[in-house]
């Protein structure tokens, strides 16, 4: 599973270099369930689809880009077993053409600690330490290509990220970045789904067509800071928009140059 018409490594790249005041306050719980995310730029759309079981829990994510006039997608459906609250596995659907099984394992605290695809090798291991969570994505079963992802939460909120990748057994820094956050709720966190399945939502996410790709902070992020391809000395910020219940709906960028992509969400 690689799919890299639109790959982003880290989560700051779907709205690079923008600058602009976020405000403060905004509804700290997101009482809703996310629908969809446009992440709109010249020329290019993508919307990021959510679906959920009869217990809450994520039933399907998918991906959809157009992109001077050609369309990609990528789907990922999760199976549950019996009344399972976790999922044991997930269908992958790439464009209609492919699809992989990938099966899925969990700690004894319900986080996710491996994924993995028989047919295709892939396979990604999670590891918690501290307050760190460690994504190591082997795209073909090995260290040959391959991705490792240190996540770091600090108050619930995803605040720093250092990546670093390998072709062909050589290893390279992407990046070494800082999140902050607004007090507004992210609103892609849920509880339930983002202790589980967060770092997993995110791998998918950075792993296929990039986009917005946090599903682990409780607060929606709000300035970017840190080294890395495309982001400007210093970071930047984004502007906020709440909608009339005090909940996110969009990421906005202001005074930036031209191409920088908006971002809007959508509830259920």
């Amino acid at each position: 599973m690689r799919t890299t018409t639109l790959y982003c490594v880290a989560l700051f790249l779907l709205v690079s270099c923008s600058h602009s005041n976020p405000p403060g306050g905004g509804n700290p719980v997101n009482n809703s369930y996310l629908k969809s995310v446009y992440t709109l730029s010249p020329g290019v759309l993508q919307i990021d689809s959510f679906s959920y079981n009869d217990q809450k829990r994520i039933a399907s994510f998918g991906q959809y880009v157009t992109n001077a006039g050609n369309n990609y997608f990528v789907r990922m459906d999760f199976n549950f077993s019996g009344n399972n609250v976790l999922p044991d596995s997930y269908l992958y659907t790439d464009n209609g053409n492919n699809q992989e099984t990938h099966q899925l394992t969990f700690d004894g605290q319900g986080r996710i600690v491996k994924d993995t695809c028989a047919t295709s090798k892939f396979v990604t291991y999670y590891n918690y330490s501290g307050n760190y969570a460690i994504c190591t994505v082997l795209f073909e079963g090995t260290m040959d290509d391959a991705q490792v992802d240190s996540l770091l939460l600090t108050d619930g909120n995803f605040t720093g990220e250092k990546i670093w990748s390998t072709d062909n057994g050589t290893w390279q820094k992407q990046g070494d970045v800082v999140y902050g956050h607004a007090t507004a709720a992210n609103p892609g966190y849920k509880a339930e789904i983002s202790a589980s399945v967060g770092p997993l939502l995110y791998v998918l996410s950075v792993n296929n067509f990039g986009g917005w790709s946090d599903y682990i902070s409780k607060s929606i992020l709000n300035k970017v800071t840190g080294v890395a391809d495309g982001l400007p000395t210093g970071g930047f910020n984004y502007s906020i928009k709440l909608d009339g219940t005090g909940r996110v709906s969009g990421l906005t960028p202001v005074g930036v140059p031209a191409g920088t992509a908006e971002i809007n969400y959508n509830y259920y």
